[in-house]
């Protein structure tokens, strides 16, 4: 008996330390000047008025009449309630809030700018008191272009958890969503990117990120690594002009579908911090307007004296069968012929029925061969004279079923041999320590022939690619096997160029597909510098290679204006992911280039529109047009 009355008087004067240790703080002087907050982990009471609900806690901000007048310390706080907030948590009521200073980063991104926050952690003592209801929301911060001078990783962190408002805002990168691969449904998450009309598109530009050289390394760390690489060059922002707008970030609110380049005024909404970005979720009831967005236009026809060459990443393109041993799902047929159509719509009427086509992400060779009938139906049956598209695929080692192909107008070219390279080639991961495959999607090697209208004929080598993707690559855990495996691929395909270029010297060659990296180096990699055959210094780069191209080769992306180097957008930086490189012998011959500006600059939502081609797929399509002649 005497253990248990103990044991309570414990509880009560803990209880009664927890009491007293409550203090009233004011929201700015919670947010303060820093990136962290002087009273983290401290437990206390707010006052403010309910701005946002979301799925997960409510936003809170002081009255315009309550500020402290520091321009520099936020007036707003997101209070985390983890489930659904309770009735009290209504927009305009002025509330008093019992709970724990806490700063959030997400787990998988620890490098990620932390978030200041309250913890509704313990039932009974932490809670929500209505003081009044119906109040005036406080007035938006208006953002202006001094917001983003100088333009640095945390400069709207002055404005964490208050309402804001864009007067103009340029969409850069269009809305995103998911589709259903065995309903072929899609909806949208009402996801995308802007910055304030005037500034650039944001690109991803060359060099290491800032975050991970900040956040993710100690002072120690950072000596060190600024004396192994003293060549790296510059550090890469991440571009932080860039606002992520959240458009159902809050209950209530309607997606906003978008293209690139659509202008929208009066955006309201509350800022908050998210995927390495700082984010606007939208008023259910902004007064916004939207006006314009691109559009999908035709690439010009090539000339009688040319021909053309294009690659194409076809997003996971599946048949009906489900495979033992993988993981590719199994799609109605109704679904295929849905996508066959946007594919084929895309070929004949925008991409010209461009003669070899480099595809990538396709299950098996019999799906191709089903969409090369269609392509050829459907041009036959539109009044163009058939194509006579041929399929042509090998399997190879992807645990997820997909592969690289060719799809080839036959009606011009004549296959002559179609090979695979380094299918067996393996690597020891520096992680497991396991023997391993090392290219999940091996090059595959076109040689082919194609007529001239003078009745000649030049004969060329196309390889089509997909090479390993970023997935992993940043992991703690996982990095060095995704980063090492990115560069040795690399080099295997430098050696097979070597290869045919010592075997057949005056051998037009291009390589074609998704090469999943920059054309620069991030400072970690140099994928496609060690493909053409100039890699970087030891000192430059943490995964270096030797030489192994020569000739050195020209990868056409570097002889286009800048602002239209981009196939892919990823979280609102423009990017280069798909490439078309070619041999010097080949360059003789280069007589133009355009990207298929069909997908990436479109919503996702489009792509269960069958009457529209915009969205077949993430990435734009890259054609080369050749001459016949040397020039």
């Amino acid at each position: 008996m005497k253990r248990v009355f103990l044991s309570l008087a414990v509880v009560f004067l803990l209880f009664s330390w927890d009491v007293s240790a409550q203090r009233n703080r004011r929201i700015s002087d919670i947010q303060g000047t820093k990136k962290v907050s002087d009273y983290q982990r401290e437990w206390v009471r707010v006052t403010g008025i309910i701005t946002a609900r979301s799925r997960n806690g409510f936003y809170l901000q002081t009255p315009d009449d309550q500020v402290d007048k520091n321009p520099n310390t936020s007036e707003g706080l997101f209070v985390f309630t983890r489930t659904e907030p309770s009735a009290e948590a209504t927009v305009g009521n002025l509330v008093s809030v019992t709970g724990t200073v806490t700063e959030f980063s997400p787990r998988p991104d620890p490098n990620s700018l932390p978030v200041t926050q309250i913890s509704m952690q313990i039932p009974g003592r932490d809670a929500v008191a209505v003081l009044s209801r119906g109040n005036t929301l406080p007035k938006p911060i208006v953002l202006t272009m001094d917001d983003f001078k100088p333009n640095f990783v945390d400069q709207l962190e002055k404005y964490e958890n208050m309402r804001v408002v864009v007067p103009e805002l340029t969409v850069v990168a269009p809305t995103d969503g998911r589709t259903e691969e065995t309903t072929g449904r899609v909806s949208s998450n009402g996801i995308f990117y802007g910055v304030l009309k005037g500034l650039p598109r944001p690109f991803r530009e060359p060099g290491f990120s800032v975050y991970d050289f900040f956040l993710g390394m100690t002072p120690k760390d950072r000596d060190k690594f600024t004396k192994d690489y003293p060549q790296i060059g510059r550090l890469f922002d991440h571009n932080p002009e860039r606002l992520r707008i959240e458009s159902i970030g809050q209950v209530g609110g309607r997606p906003i579908n978008v293209s690139t380049n659509a202008e929208i005024r009066n955006l309201t909404g509350v800022m908050s911090y998210s995927f390495r970005v700082f984010s606007i979720l939208v008023d259910p009831d902004s007064p916004h307007t939207i006006n314009g967005g691109s559009r999908a236009t035709p690439i010009p026809e090539a000339a009688p004296e040319e021909f053309t060459i294009a690659a194409m990443n076809l997003e996971r393109l599946f048949d009906e069968i489900d495979e033992p041993n993988s993981y590719d799902p199994a799609v109605p047929t109704e679904v295929i012929e849905n996508r066959f159509k946007k594919f084929s719509n895309a070929i004949r009427n925008f991409l010209r029925l461009p003669d070899v086509i480099g595809v990538s992400e396709v299950e098996n060779l019999a799906i191709l061969e089903r969409l090369a009938k269609r392509i050829n139906a459907d041009a036959v049956a539109g009044g163009l004279e058939d194509p006579k598209y041929t399929a042509h695929l090998l399997e190879g080692n992807d645990p997820g079923g997909i592969d690289v192909g060719f799809l080839v107008k036959s009606s011009r070219v004549d296959v002559l041999s179609v090979k695979q390279y380094a299918a067996n080639e393996r690597f020891r991961n520096p992680v497991t320590k396991a023997d391993q495959i090392l290219n999940d999607r091996p090059p595959l090697v076109l040689k082919a022939s194609i007529k001239t209208p003078t009745g000649g004929k030049l004969d060329f080598t196309v390889i089509s690619n997909h090479k390993k993707s970023f997935l992993g690559y940043n992991d703690e855990k996982n990095a060095p096997a995704v980063r090492l495996k990115k560069q040795l691929q690399a080099e295997t395909l430098a050696r097979l160029v070597a290869e045919i270029q010592k075997q057949s010297p005056g051998e037009p060659i291009a390589l074609v597909g998704d090469f999943n990296h920059f054309q620069f180096t991030d400072g970690i990699t140099d994928v496609m510098n060690t493909i053409k055959g100039t890699p970087l210094p030891k000192t430059a780069v943490m995964f270096s290679s030797a030489d192994l191209v020569d000739p050195d080769l020209f990868n056409i992306i570097d002889l286009i204006k800048d602002e239209e180097k981009y196939s892919y957008t990823f979280e609102g930086n423009a990017q280069v992911l798909d490439h078309i490189v070619i041999n010097q012998v080949f360059f003789k011959y280069l007589n133009g280039f355009r990207f298929g500006r069909l997908n990436a600059d479109f919503p996702e939502i489009l792509k269960g529109d069958l009457n529209r081609v915009e969205r077949f797929s993430d990435h734009d399509v890259p054609v080369a047009y050749f001459r016949f002649d040397p020039q």
